[in-house]
């Protein structure tokens, strides 16, 4: 569990990120709107997507680990892009965290620490 100085750290970084959450947002979006057909152009823009998504989210990585020096940090996959989450595991020593960051709404983060 993130002790309550960590966590408004780990908040910040966040909201320092949101231009970034919103950027994943609009991926979501655009993933949920791929035209799925049989000639498999569709599957080009789903790679391209999935690139785009993976660069946003590596970016919001990078700032959290420079905010959380001590800790390493760990980006879980979610089985779509078109998840609205992304899901972290935060490592120190021998302490674990585990957080979810719902960004479904444009300009608003939900957070949710598990353990």
């Amino acid at each position: 569990m993130l002790n309550k100085e960590d966590y408004e750290i780990l908040k910040e970084s966040f909201i320092d990120s949101q231009r970034l959450f919103d950027k994943l947002n609009r991926v979501s979006d655009q993933a949920k709107e791929i035209e799925y057909d049989e000639s498999g152009l569709f599957l080009e823009d789903e790679e391209t997507l999935e690139r785009h998504w993976l660069k946003l989210s590596s970016k919001i990585v990078d700032v959290l680990s420079v905010s959380l020096k001590d800790y390493n940090i760990e980006l879980l996959k979610n089985k779509s892009i078109e998840e609205r989450k992304l899901t972290f595991n935060l490592v120190k020593g021998d302490e674990s965290s585990k957080i979810y960051v719902d960004y479904s709404e444009n300009g608003a983060l939900s957070i949710s620490q598990l353990s």
